[in-house]
């Protein structure tokens, strides 16, 4: 107020000149005591100078890169490398040591018919789990996102808690972190993530992620 900085009437030119500046000798404080995560998307080149700049405030940063996918081998793989700039991660983790860079993996093109084959196969399930292993430690993530729970809408609920217990696991043990994304509810249809949902991967499950846009 004293530096006439704050308005109670601004001008929306004002608004519209301004919007984008910020304090330097801010970048680096975090006011949010909780944990912060911010999503980085190839089709927003913004969003990858704002998790450099801001890098010290985030404690995840998720690139939205990576698909697995079913092959016409029966196998499954992961798309997506392409989009990886070791580069820019490398800068994002110089301003802030502590950050966890954990891509998302959307599970594309899969059935139910898919997710039945690798869940009730313990060599189909090892390989799953295999595939995003090493394909993560390759390229020096901290963890991963998993978005799966919303495309089968609420079916088969058993196989989705095999499947994305079997994958925490097989992360854990390499030290990586296993982040789920869950949808919202809409009253007054049924969840399709549901309290028994949580209690059962919570163990398992480092964070959880609810996307409301």
């Amino acid at each position: 107020v004293e530096r006439d900085l704050i308005k109670s009437e601004p001008h929306w030119t004002e608004i519209t000149k301004n919007h984008k500046k910020y304090s330097r000798s801010h970048v680096a404080q975090k006011a949010f005591s909780h944990d912060l995560l911010g999503f980085v998307t190839p089709w927003n080149s913004h969003g990858y100078d704002v998790a450099k700049v801001f890098g010290a405030k985030f404690n995840y940063i998720v690139p939205v890169w990576l698909q697995i996918v079913p092959t016409s081998q029966g196998t499954f793989t992961i798309k997506g490398g392409h989009d990886i700039d070791a580069g820019w991660m490398n800068q994002v983790r110089r301003n802030n040591t502590n950050v966890k860079i954990v891509p998302r993996l959307i599970f594309e093109q899969w059935s139910i018919s898919h997710l039945t084959k690798v869940t009730t196969s313990q060599s189909e399930l090892l390989h799953v789990v295999q595939t995003i292993l090493d394909f993560l430690s390759d390229e020096k993530f901290d963890g991963v996102v998993l978005e799966l729970w919303r495309q089968f809408m609420g079916k088969e609920k058993a196989n989705l808690h095999r499947l994305i217990i079997a994958i925490s696991e097989g992360l854990s043990e390499k030290n990586m972190e296993t982040l789920l994304v869950i949808p919202p509810g809409f009253r007054p249809f049924p969840e399709l993530f549901d309290k028994f949902d949580f209690e059962k991967l919570h163990p398992h499950v480092h964070r959880f992620i609810m996307v409301t846009h």
